[in-house]
């Protein structure tokens, strides 16, 4: 999905506002919709989502997106679904480059909004002021420096895993040594990989994607379209219970008493069952959250599977292709270099049960946030609301990969994650100047925070299973 970036001549003065500031300062302006097209109003274009019809708006402008489209998205058709007939003037802007925007969007105007439904708050018009300004300041050009040092880090780390296989004597300690440095391989791999899934390495979705299937599929054995089809959703629907793929993880968690209710996930398109099963963990979660965590690169295998072989995956035949090479080289090395099946067996629970850190620093940034779905709320609060940083110093981002930034990293999804640290600051500046409360733990505090809200949660489970599941008071 893109925009365009100046305002409709009738949209309202809030809009007209915020197109000032950003056109100003990000030169992108484009063609808006004609005068004489039609005025909307909100409730006209709630009616049309209700019939799967998928309106936006954008800066006071219209825009129908056709259903032969939105498969093209490079975001997936999902994302668009979750924000019809609502105002995506700011999660356009944080997720689609100028180039994008004033190119794409022009073709679909069909008219403006009435002014008397558009409600853009002030912190709507802060964060654009600021996203220009970031613009301006060249924040969101490419780090190349930065990525080929981590591009070597990765290569290093391959060579270490491989060499020790190969030429080192056969004993546990250079199969220990070997399978931690595939896991630290794995970890840090899967930290470029999220970065070129924003585009943030090039800025070209095309080169970008390319070489996010060569590193995630080829080198780690992870679907990269997978992970973008389920982490773009996960940005626009953070901590919902109902949307967000990253907090649907029954029957082994529940961050809040609402996944007691057998919710419909939008997401899987399928019921969450609360069973026994389920009940059974969750009684247990905060006690078995780590060791649970330390199988998640398994379930990521079959999650990519089951996207590959599903019915919207844009790229499958490639995917495919470079999942099999992994498997092929992957299982080739093992087969050949280590001499019986109990220290291939140890090999491969090693070097998949240590990337659980990974999985520790995706689930901390939302798991002990808020998942409360307050109606109408601006995309820069819920980013405040819902999302945590990890406090850290300059010489472990290295370990953290970024993602000790999620607030930025969320506010401006595009920004390199060189420049996270500098950012901050700036995101502070904003929450503060709104009153939102800006979450920023230790790595031990925010474990603490996390296995809180999942102790309370655990807690729960025998008393809402003996009361009504739909009086039960979600977190």
């Amino acid at each position: 999905m893109s925009a365009p970036t100046t305002t409709p001549a009738t949209a309202t003065a809030n809009a007209n506002a915020t197109a000032t500031a950003t056109t100003t300062s990000t030169s992108t302006s484009t063609t808006a919709p004609a005068r004489r097209e039609r005025v909307w109003r909100m409730a006209e274009l709630r009616q049309l989502r209700d019939a799967g019809k998928i309106y936006v708006v954008i800066r006071g402008g219209v825009y129908h997106l056709p259903q032969a489209w939105t498969t093209l998205h490079p975001g997936g058709p999902k994302v668009l679904q979750h924000v019809a007939s609502t105002d995506v003037t700011d999660t356009v802007l944080a997720f689609h480059p100028p180039a994008v925007i004033e190119t794409m969007m022009a073709r679909f105007a069909v008219g403006v909004l009435d002014p008397r439904d558009d409600a853009t708050p002030p912190i709507s018009l802060a964060y654009r002021a600021l996203h220009a300004d970031l613009t301006r300041e060249g924040f969101f050009a490419p780090t190349y420096g930065f990525y080929v040092r981590e591009f070597l880090k990765c290569g290093m780390l391959l060579a270490l895993a491989v060499a020790a296989l190969v030429w080192g004597p056969a004993s546990y300690v250079t199969y220990t040594a070997s399978a931690l440095a595939m896991a630290a391989l794995w970890h840090q791999a899967a930290f470029i990989a999220h970065d070129i899934g924003h585009q943030e390495l090039t800025g070209r979705v095309e080169t970008d994607r390319l070489v996010g299937i060569l590193l995630a599929d080829l080198c780690g054995g992870l679907s990269l379209g997978w992970w973008k089809h389920n982490h773009n959703v996960h940005h626009v629907e953070t901590n919902d219970p109902e949307h967000d793929p990253d907090i649907q993880h029954l029957p082994f968690f529940a961050v809040t008493t609402r996944l007691f209710n057998n919710l419909y996930s939008s997401y899987y398109n399928r019921v969450m069952p609360f069973d026994g099963v389920a009940r059974a963990f969750v009684r247990h979660q905060h006690k078995l959250y780590h060791l649970v965590l330390s199988f998640g690169r398994f379930n990521l295998y079959v999650q990519g599977f089951r996207y590959l072989l599903g019915p919207w995956a844009p790229h499958r035949g490639l995917e495919l292709t470079c999942l099999a090479l992994f498997w092929l080289w992957f299982t080739t090395l093992l087969r050949t270099t280590l001499p019986t099946w109990p220290a291939l067996l140890y090999y491969v629970w090693l070097s998949h049960a240590a990337t659980m850190f990974l999985h520790l620093q995706i689930t901390l940034s939302h798991f002990g946030m808020n998942t409360d779905t307050p109606p109408n709320e601006d995309f820069v609060s819920k980013v405040f609301r819902t999302t945590m940083d990890v406090a850290c110093p300059p010489w472990m981002d290295w370990f953290h990969g970024g993602l000790q930034f999620q607030i930025e990293h969320h506010l401006f999804p595009r920004l390199p994650r060189a420049r996270y640290r500098a950012v901050q600051p700036r995101a502070v500046a904003l929450a503060r100047q709104f009153g939102c409360e800006f979450h920023n733990y230790g790595f031990v505090e925010g474990n603490r925070v996390v296995l809180g809200v999942m102790g309370e949660v655990a807690r729960q489970v025998g008393h809402v299973m003996a009361t009504d599941p739909k009086k039960a008071l979600a977190h």
